[in-house]
């Protein structure tokens, strides 16, 4: 194939690549559930774990901030690495110990991080401010939200996915500038989407909602257009039209174009489980990374499905990254990860089922 491979270093029975991201300088970072994190320069992959300053092997999400670091965010904080050495991002003890599952830096400079179970935090250099936690209560009474993913869009909102009940959020530094006030917008399903039973939690539920409220699915359509059509949201992505994509858990993807949500799955007959992420190419193709189906190439017309019978390493698929050159990289489960070029998926880590 003429690809050098990710080499597995530890006996863990099992692993993934998680995520993946392209710095400044080109080379391409790839973090896995407990191998640590890989850096590829377009010839050679060199592993970082534990032993070389990593504070965890578990690299959940990776990105670069504007003076050129790399910051990991791990289940033990944010990791900082400078091009020789990493460290922890801050001395802040919370910021070290804080299990991050987003990150992200927004125009101004402060870093969000998004947490298991604390919601979300804004650090602005100095001082830690915390959102979407025990100040909000949501669907089921949940409290505390779990940010999957984070994205600051071209008009300046930053958007804010939960995968716990919470939809997703929107936040207007703009607004907030000008009124002193921190406020999220939230976006959730209808409410016939919980009397449908479409959040599939309904028969395991703290409030013992009696079964006959349900109502029968013929009659309505849970997905209104001015609703987003599931709760459950892993990540948020935005095209070049400037449209909101979200992959959810169970309604495969959703599009918002600011006013009106569109739903992609039924009518296509595509993606009945979950969709993990959605990247537009350059070309302006979409892909759908998904939980059991492999990956799906959406051209704005017609839907093409790519799994391990096109020699795809795993169908259950993480994220698809595309590098400054057009290729993608695919990274999956079982320690799985892809390169296709266009025409051919080649395997470039020593993937074992």
């Amino acid at each position: 194939s003429g690809h050098p491979k990710m080499i597995r270093t530890q006996d863990t029975i099992y692993t993934q690549v998680g995520c993946g991201f392209q710095d400044k300088t080109g080379n391409l970072w790839f973090g896995t559930l407990n191998e640590g994190v890989y850096r590829y320069d377009g010839k050679s992959f060199t592993q970082f774990t534990k032993k070389d300053g990593l504070n965890d092997n578990c690299v959940n999400v990776i990105i670069e901030d504007r003076e050129g670091n790399l910051l990991f965010g791990t289940p033990a904080g944010i990791c900082k690495y400078d091009g020789k050495t990493f460290a922890p991002f801050t001395d802040n003890k919370l910021m070290n110990s804080i299990s991050i599952s987003s990150l992200l830096e927004d125009k101004d400079g402060n870093i969000w991080f998004g947490t298991k179970n604390n919601g979300v935090y804004r650090y602005d250099g100095k001082s830690l401010a915390n959102f979407l936690n025990k100040d909000y209560v949501f669907h089921r009474k949940i409290h505390a939200q779990l940010i999957m993913d984070m994205l600051q869009d071209k008009k300046g909102n930053i958007w804010f996915s939960s995968w716990n009940g919470g939809g997703v959020w929107r936040y207007d530094p703009a607004a907030a500038r000008r009124t002193g006030v921190d406020s999220f917008t939230n976006f959730s399903p209808s409410a016939d989407y919980y009397l449908l039973n479409e959040d599939g939690r309904s028969f395991n539920n703290a409030d013992n909602d009696p079964l006959n409220n349900f109502r029968p699915k013929a009659i309505v359509d849970y997905r209104p257009k001015d609703f987003i059509h599931d709760d459950m949201i892993f990540s948020i992505s935005e095209d070049k039209a400037g449209n909101i994509w979200f992959a959810t858990r169970r309604h495969g993807a959703c599009r918002y174009d600011g006013k009106y949500f569109t739903s992609f799955k039924e009518k296509e007959g595509f993606v009945s489980y979950g969709i993990s992420s959605i990247v537009e190419d350059k070309k302006g193709n979409f892909w759908f990374a998904t939980g059991k189906n492999g990956v799906w190439h959406y051209d704005g017309k017609n839907f093409k499905n790519f799994t391990d019978k096109d020699g795809l390493v795993n169908n259950s698929v993480r994220f698809v990254l595309e590098d400054k050159s057009g290729n993608l990289w695919i990274g999956t489960r079982g320690f799985g990860l892809s390169h296709y070029d266009g025409k051919t998926f080649t395997t470039v880590s020593d993937y074992k089922e």
